[in-house]
């Protein structure tokens, strides 16, 4: 063998070869975001919304040529809340030698380094987006401080938040629609938090936005029993009448009860931490109608002014979420970051 052969780039003479794809394996999904209603509506820094409530119903009658009271006030419960709005900003570039090299076909993944720069840029913002709506923060925007929305685990409280603007006690979660210190998700603890939905708001269509322990957990509800039992078998095969085999899958994807039914769906960004990583031990169990995100601008890129060092721009959006009903909602949880 040639001595060349080690050292091909150098004393062989023989070009090197770099593969020009380039390989990004990143969690991308935005279930939240993707689902719930959206709008360029934000007209200030704090948004609101507006929700009322019946009353109770009643059993008792009325005697026979009986006027009712004048003046009775259907609006008694009627409430506005809301929350500030979020500045998202990031920034991109290349130097002027890189991009011009990769216009020249010098670069092995991509002739425009900077149209890439841009993209993931966008893409990277996207995921903050997701990752902010989802997590347990509380609004601020009254003072030169940083714009931050209201995470969603701020909407749902039980006594309101300690951040002004407050969530009417009306409007607050049921304390029953929330379990802690849930190591394991059981099927009793969902069928709970949807009995206690149900007591307030009736029955609904609910997503559960999991982590991903706990999408185990949903997983093996068909395989274990409700006080966590270690699971058998995920598949089963079962003999078909032509003599061949098939395989039953035993993977929970929906979940219904008399009180609800919901929707599996796994996130990568629910409730992150500061290093960036998912709660794997977390769902919020959602009623998507109730949810907003509201935009002052929405997510969209700009190109700054060329100069002699290079290319540059920013990924920007102004946004942020409301609840229409916290009531609606529950979740379940071991601990929230």
């Amino acid at each position: 063998m040639n001595a060349s052969s080690y050292t091909p780039g150098t004393t062989g003479g023989n070009k090197e070869w770099l593969g020009n794809e380039l390989t990004i394996l990143e969690p991308e999904e935005t279930p939240f975001t993707s689902t719930i209603a959206k709008g360029e509506d934000a007209k200030g820094t704090l948004h609101e919304v507006v929700s009322d409530r019946l009353r109770k119903p009643r059993t008792t009658g009325t005697r026979e040529g009986e006027s009712g009271v004048k003046g009775g006030n259907k609006a008694s419960k009627r409430a506005r809340f809301g929350a500030y709005l979020h500045r998202w900003l990031d920034t991109f570039g290349v130097t002027d030698v890189q991009q011009a090299v990769s216009r020249k076909g010098g670069n092995a993944v991509t002739d425009d380094e900077y149209g890439d720069a841009k993209a993931k840029c966008v893409r990277e913002v996207k995921r903050d987006i997701e990752a902010t709506f989802l997590s347990n923060q509380d609004c601020q925007g009254g003072s030169d401080d940083e714009m931050r929305l209201r995470g969603l685990f701020k909407w749902l409280v039980t006594n309101g938040t300690t951040v002004t603007p407050n969530i009417p006690s009306d409007f607050c979660t049921v304390s029953n629609a929330i379990k802690t210190s849930k190591a394991t998700l059981l099927e009793s603890d969902l069928n709970a938090v949807l009995k206690a939905i149900f007591d307030e708001c009736g029955y609904g269509e609910f997503m559960a936005l999991l982590g991903s322990d706990y999408v185990e957990d949903m997983d093996l509800f068909a395989v274990q029993d409700t006080a966590g039992g270690s699971a058998s078998r995920y598949a089963y095969p079962v003999a078909v009448s032509d003599g061949s085999t098939k395989t039953v899958n035993l993977v929970v994807r929906i979940f219904e009860t008399s009180f609800g039914r919901v929707t599996r769906v796994p996130s990568a960004f629910i409730n992150v931490n500061s290093a960036g990583v998912h709660n794997a031990t977390c769902a919020a169990i959602l009623r998507r109608e109730t949810w907003k995100a509201s935009f002052l601008e929405m997510l969209h890129a700009v190109d700054d002014d060329e100069d002699a060092g290079g290319l540059s721009g920013y990924v920007k959006a102004i946004g942020g979420l409301w609840c229409k009903m916290p009531r609606a909602n529950g979740y379940i949880t071991n601990s929230l970051n």
